[in-house]
């Protein structure tokens, strides 16, 4: 094994490529530690001569990469505007150099320290965070979340040696999931995903600039926005106010009897006192809805209240009316897509303890799912198969005991070169079936499964 490592390292001094690299690491505190993962990256992106490689080798160290894709720029698209953040100096560095010869990136940062990370994001613009899952101290979830509240639509891309996070990576709507060591087609691949985000949302932004009106916000929790800032959204006196505002714009302009009103919102106080707290609530709402100048209209009607809405746009809306869409078979491509992706930034009044709001919540996740499903099957036929990728993954995060997705994401996996990544979805269905709800994994998937560790797959099996 010995003698194989030294052959390897010799056969590497005399690829231009290694050689270029070494020069750039030179100057770095962790030298060896950055050589060895170096080496790790030539040997996953080049070509091993095959007497260097046992025969359990060769199908790791001896896949071939075109020197020549690396090195172009992805589309000529503009740059993509990335931040770096790993515990593992070598790490990072090997990856900046990675991200360096794809080109079509600018690396605005590079952290070791997460919590400083997340303070100087703030005054920076960015499309991409590539982001360490497992560091001391603050999880990646954990400061993923803290990104996303300081910089919503900044893409999240996780990098990490542990495959057990990608559920939870994926709950949190983040772009990709990065294996270690990263292999060069894998990060292309990921960079390619990335600039089809960011054309998606600059499509959307444009198609938004006529409407800097005020916006009501019921995806992910509940707000008003006031203009096209989302900083600037309307402030609530107390929580009972929110939550009333809340449960008329969920009733959609009906009028709500006040007992109704009473029972949803002070369930365990008397009638006089809840009577008393509705009355208050309703005179901050109208206070609020004036003081802002919201074109919304709060009437009463026999016992009963209503919120007039009039001209302003709601998210819920939009997002059921594309649903339908796709659902029925209309429009289905990748800007729809990308809409409803945009719209669904989390479940509906996902933030708020709203019980009144549990059965909608679920009638949306179940049309949101079946929507991907069909806009899966439509990318699949038209070999648009990022954009499958994408909607599977989207699904299995909703749905992590549902086999027969999880089976299809397998195999698309498999298709595209990534088993590694297809024995990580099956892996994490075995977790959900067999440890969580304590029953029997199916047979198609168990076959399924001995035929990626064999190596026997064939497309369309």
């Amino acid at each position: 094994m010995e003698s194989q490592l030294k052959a390897i390292k010799l056969a590497a001094l005399d690829d231009p490529w290694y050689i270029e690299h070494t020069k750039r690491v030179s100057p770095f505190n962790n030298f060896d530690g950055i050589l060895t993962h170096l080496l790790y990256s030539w040997l996953l992106n080049t070509t091993v001569p095959m007497g260097l490689c046992t025969a359990g080798d060769s199908s790791l160290y001896c896949s071939k990469l075109a020197r020549k894709s690396e090195q172009t720029t992805l589309g000529g698209a503009s740059m993509n505007r990335v931040v770096l953040i790993d515990d593992e100096e070598h790490a990072l560095e090997l990856l900046e150099m990675m991200l360096r010869d794809l080109g079509n990136v600018e690396i605005v940062g590079k952290y070791i320290n997460p919590l400083l990370a997340i303070e100087d994001i703030k005054q920076h613009q960015l499309d991409a965070v590539f982001l360490d899952i497992e560091m001391p101290g603050m999880k990646g979830v954990d400061v993923a979340r803290a990104i996303q509240a300081a910089h919503p639509g900044v893409h999240i891309i996780f990098t990490t040696a542990f495959t057990e996070y990608a559920v939870e990576a994926f709950e949190i709507q983040s772009l990709d999931y990065l294996l270690k060591p990263i292999r060069m087609e894998r990060l292309q691949h990921s960079i390619k995903r990335l600039e089809e985000a960011v054309m998606g949302r600059g499509t959307a932004k444009e198609g938004n600039e006529g409407s800097e009106g005020p916006r009501i916000c019921c995806m992910g929790g509940f707000s008003i926005q006031l203009g096209k800032s989302e900083t600037t959204q309307v402030s609530w006196r107390t929580l009972k106010e929110k939550e009333l505002c809340a449960l008329l714009v969920h009733r959609s302009g009906q009028t709500v009897e006040r007992a109704v009103i009473m029972e949803a919102l002070w369930p365990e106080s008397d009638a006089e006192k809840a009577r008393s707290y509705l009355h208050t609530c309703i005179s901050l709402l109208r206070k609020n809805i004036r003081e802002s100048g919201l074109p919304l209209a709060l009437y009463k009607t026999g016992n009963g209240y209503s919120l007039d809405c009039g001209s302003v746009v709601c998210d819920v809306s939009e997002l059921e009316g594309l649903l339908d869409m796709t659902l029925e078979g209309k429009g289905l491509g990748v800007q729809q897509f990308e809409q409803i992706v945009a719209l669904y930034n989390g479940d509906y009044l996902e933030s708020c303890d709203f019980i009144w709001a549990f059965r909608r919540r679920e009638e949306l996740v179940h049309k949101y799912v079946h929507a991907l499903r069909k806009l899966s099957q439509s990318f699949y036929k038209k070999s648009q198969l990022s954009y499958t990728l994408e909607c599977l993954r989207r699904v299995v995060a909703i749905s992590p005991d549902s086999e027969q997705d999880s089976r299809k994401l397998m195999k698309l996996h498999m298709e595209m070169g990534n088993r590694k990544e297809a024995i990580q979805v099956y892996r994490q269905l075995e977790l959900e079936v067999r440890e969580r709800l304590n029953i029997e994994m199916e047979q198609e998937t168990v076959r399924l499964y001995q035929q990626l560790i064999s190596s026997n797959y064939r497309r369309g099996s």
